[in-house]
């Protein structure tokens, strides 16, 4: 199931898996993949399954199959650590090059893997930021934006806690507002803060929008 909206002449489609696409310029945006989480982890005597670049590689291929992108923007805190290019093994690293391979890559710098290690070992372009027409793909939202753009960003990993059909649930979100929208965080063993937090409330106006994901459905909130 998918949440269309069109904003600032751009079609958005939001998706079960918390990634974004964009119709006009086929473009797919995700956000806080956190690869090699698990590899920081046991570095630290805290050993998590070392399975998570594979299942979120799985998720990754599953939408290119889907949308037929051609170009991925991932939104920062694309690797766990500065590091993670020496911690993880070679064939994590072909897994990810073979799957992003001929399509145009954008990562974003986040804030846990700015200046990045070994950058040269990953296919595609590394930047601060990066702009298109009135689209802007950025780590953390901007404390002011233009009323004529759009800005896409991640950071904060969204979540919220409801009601629905009698029943409570903590789900992933997307937070979204009149020219901005946090992603969800897309990485495996990634956790959240609520929406409802004192840290987002300073941040996300009163007239927010926010799509909750369920196990099977988008729930518009």
């Amino acid at each position: 199931m998918v949440i269309e909206k069109k904003l600032v002449n751009f079609s958005f489609i939001f998706d079960l898996s918390g990634a974004i696409f964009i119709t006009e310029i086929d473009t797919l945006v995700i956000s806080d993949l956190h690869f090699g989480k698990s590899f920081s982890f046991a570095k630290i005597g805290n050993f998590l399954p070392p399975y998570d670049i594979n299942e979120t590689i799985e998720k990754i291929r599953r939408l290119i199959e889907k949308y037929s992108p051609k170009q991925i923007i991932s939104l920062g805190d694309n690797f766990h650590e500065q590091k993670t290019l020496k911690m993880i093994d070679k064939i994590s690293i072909k897994k990810i090059n073979e799957t992003f391979d001929q399509l145009d890559v954008i990562w974003i710098d986040g804030n846990h893997d700015e200046n990045l290690k070994n950058q040269k070992l990953i296919y595609g372009q590394f930047k601060r930021n990066h702009t298109f027409s009135s689209l802007t793909f950025t780590h953390i939202k901007s404390q002011k934006l233009e009323s004529n753009s759009f800005e896409f960003s991640g950071h904060f990993h969204p979540k919220i806690s409801f009601k629905y059909n009698g029943i409570n649930y903590l789900c992933k979100c997307f937070a979204l507002g009149k020219n901005f929208c946090i992603l969800p965080a897309f990485g495996s063993f990634t956790g959240g803060l609520d929406i409802n937090s004192s840290e987002l409330k300073k941040i996300l106006p009163e007239d927010k929008t926010v799509i909750a994901i369920g196990k099977k459905k988008l729930i518009e909130i």
